[in-house]
């Protein structure tokens, strides 16, 4: 590999999170079919990261998830008010300015080759795998989606990360869309949801802990995002069987909840990480509880 830079309610313990801040991340799932997957090729991953720094919440703790506008809810890019970034500028360059100095695409890209040299994803045999600021430009992605007729298939991941309020975890949320055999439409889509807490304590303690080491833990859990993730999509390109209802704790914009659905079976997982479906067929990897 080259590598570069089912509808049913829940049960009454548990905690839903709001639809609101979902759906952007849970988009309509189409499963692969049988006769694709048995013939699915290897495959050429394009990772779209398109901040150039990290994404930091920009609402307060005990703030309404349902305010959305984007996977992490309000964030501090575009999307956000002008106003809104100039009162926060001050406290995140203040106290967070060391962890920009870590590219979460330097380290997918690591992530990404380790998988392709270990083989451990099938059916996602990774003939190369290229983490990118942006989406190629129309015509060379058309491009790339019709030498899928006779070249490997191509699977792109739109992905966002953020550090929740508080800095309590980290949370990835990934699109994925895979082409193959020269078709225009997409033969497989989904989202993922990966989470990691990162510890408690002040956001100064937090971001030393992070830092520590040349950012080891940081990177430690940057990398652990993309594997994980890609496990996720695998399964569910694999066609892996429900097993039973699974749930874990999840920081939903600083406040910790309980959110479960219908686990995964992997024979490779197990604790402290819990898989599941939830109702919008999303796929979910997450602790089993928060240190």
């Amino acid at each position: 590999m080259r590598a570069s830079t089912s509808s049913r309610p829940w049960p009454a313990l548990l905690l839903v999170l709001c639809s609101a801040l979902l759906a952007a991340c849970a988009p309509f799932h189409r499963s692969i079919g049988a006769a694709e997957r048995a013939k699915l090729p290897e495959v050429d991953v394009r990772v779209v990261v398109a901040q150039e720094s990290f994404m930091f919440s920009a609402q307060p703790p005990g703030a309404a998830a349902a305010l959305g506008g984007g996977m992490i809810g309000a964030l501090i890019d575009s999307s956000v008010q002008q106003a809104r970034q100039k009162e926060m500028s001050a406290e995140v360059g203040a106290t967070v300015g060391p962890l920009l100095d870590y590219d979460y695409r330097t380290e997918a890209g690591i992530a990404l080759g380790e998988i392709g040299a270990t083989g451990l994803y099938p059916p996602l045999r990774i003939a190369s795998a290229q983490v990118l600021p942006a989406m190629p430009p129309k015509a060379q992605h058309e491009a790339r989606i019709a030498a899928t007729r006779n070249g490997p298939a191509y699977l792109v991941l739109l992905l966002q990360y953020a550090l929740e309020p508080g800095l309590g975890a980290f949370t990835t949320r990934t699109t994925a869309l895979l082409w193959q055999d020269g078709g225009s439409e997409p033969v497989y889509r989904a989202g993922a949801i990966y989470q990691s807490p990162i510890g408690g304590g002040t956001r100064p303690t937090v971001v030393r802990r992070l830092v520590a080491n040349d950012g080891q833990a940081l990177r430690a859990v940057m990398r652990d995002s993309v594997a994980q993730t890609m496990r996720l999509f695998a399964l569910d390109i694999a066609g892996a069987r429900a097993g039973p209802v699974k749930t874990g704790r999840f920081n939903v914009n600083g406040t910790w909840v309980v959110i479960g659905g219908q686990g995964i079976e992997d024979t490779q997982a197990g604790p402290p990480r819990v898989l599941f479906r939830d109702e919008d067929k999303a796929l979910y990897s997450i602790r089993s509880t928060v240190p």
